[in-house]
């Protein structure tokens, strides 16, 4: 039975082939593949994914010259960026049409207290990474907020984002922006405990720490003295961001010379890593948006005192043009293998009982039954032989390349 797809086998069906290249002098007809670079995998923290959902994070903990360069891009016209939970990159290079208006709303005043680090990772996820040392050490941030209105996105030409080669990455746009007021403190909270390495005897320390101010910006005060055209001064940073997702159609878009393949283990007890080089990019399922030149391989755990299953991927650029590509990977095949060694074994030794028939009878008149015997067991060894390697040989694992036809249902992994 034929197979519809383009499949890798064995690793050592690449033996096989290297030593009949090899025997004829035949060379690679594939086109050179660049080799892996050493590039460092991103943050992924588990704790970023917390923060994934939420399209409202505070920017507070920005220090002043990201807050004066996002206030530049906000008067030039739409910002869109590319969020990621614990990351909100701005693309200065992503121009689209639209601008703010300023609406003034009722001063308003709020505190947020953080606690731990859940807590910083879900109330201020763009500066956690940034803030955990300062959290550790005093065991409290709070941030108090005065709004003196909002920003509001007017005007947004999304066909813009779609023309643009240099809007590739982009998640969302920024479709308000809250701005005031505000004081980042730390300390001021009271722990109870012995403390680290510390005996207490007839009960328990108790420690606290001073509130400092880590960071502030603009005056409560003044924020009263809002206008229904503008913010007084000294009451316009940005406090919070509220981000509109950009359409599927737009996001789903991988850099130049790319192309999408969604990572898929034909078993699902069978969980597969795809790897480039040495370097990890995700477990199936997965989609990413890849670079089709990149040596990649998947690589499965087999189990104990078993090697671990490895598949090379055949050149993605042959399969480029199909569109959205889907690789699923095959484990080992049990029953073929078995299958297959038991073929080999019982066609050698067909193969050496003909081979002794033919030498013993074929010599002598009197017992030219045991060389027809021969000539029909050596054969019919040989046979099974050849079909018992082969069985072992497509017993191995294997992945199959083809075009992906079903609607996307997995978030996309990133690009490399």
């Amino acid at each position: 039975m034929g197979r519809v797809t383009i499949a890798l086998r064995l690793p050592a069906t690449g033996v096989l082939a290297a030593l009949i290249s090899s025997a004829f002098g035949c060379g690679s007809v594939n086109p050179p593949r660049a080799a892996a670079p050493d590039v460092p995998m991103g943050v992924g923290q588990t704790k970023c994914q917390i923060a994934k959902g939420q399209d409202n994070p505070l920017v507070t903990e920005w220090a002043a010259s990201e807050k004066a360069n996002l206030e530049a891009h906000l008067a030039r016209g739409a910002v869109v960026v590319a969020y990621s939970g614990c990351e909100l990159r701005l693309l200065p290079d992503c121009p689209v049409r639209g601008g703010y208006q300023w609406r003034r709303t009722t001063t308003s005043t709020d505190v947020i207290e953080i606690r731990d680090e859940d807590e910083l990772y879900a109330k201020l996820p763009l500066g956690a990474v940034t803030l955990e040392g300062e959290l550790q050490r005093s065991g409290r941030l709070a941030v108090q907020t005065t709004v003196s209105g909002q920003l509001v996105l007017q005007g947004l030409v999304l066909e813009d984002i779609a023309r643009n080669p240099a809007c590739v990455g982009a998640t969302h746009v920024m479709g308000q922006l809250s701005v005031g007021a505000f004081k980042l403190r730390s300390g001021g909270s009271m722990k109870t405990g012995g403390g680290v390495g510390v005996p207490m005897v007839g009960g328990s320390a108790s420690t606290s720490s001073e509130e400092v101010v880590v960071r502030e910006a603009g005056s409560p005060d003044k924020c009263k003295e809002a206008t229904e055209q503008a913010p007084h001064p000294e009451c316009r940073s940005p406090l919070q961001i509220f981000l509109q997702p950009l359409p599927e159609t737009l996001v789903d878009r991988g850099p130049p010379g790319t192309v999408k393949v969604r990572f898929v283990s034909a078993s699902s007890e069978q969980k597969w890593n795809v790897v480039v080089g040495d370097r990890k990019l995700c477990e199936t399922p997965c989609e990413k948006w890849v670079d089709p030149v990149m040596p990649y391989a998947m690589r499965a755990e087999a189990g104990f005192l078993q090697r671990d299953h490895v598949v090379e991927l055949p050149d993605l650029r042959e399969h480029q043009t199909h569109g959205p590509l889907q690789v699923r990977a095959h484990e080992r095949s049990t029953a073929g293998l078995t299958g297959g060694i038991t073929a080999t074994t019982f066609g050698g030794l067909g193969v050496a009982a003909g081979t002794v028939f033919l030498a013993v009878g074929c010599t002598s008149d009197e017992r030219k039954g045991m060389c027809t015997a021969g000539a029909i067991t050596l054969p019919v060894g040989a046979l099974l032989t050849g079909g018992g390697i082969w069985l072992i040989v497509d017993s191995g694992p294997y992945a199959e390349v083809r075009p992906d036809q079903r609607p996307p249902q997995l978030g996309v992994g990133g690009q490399f």
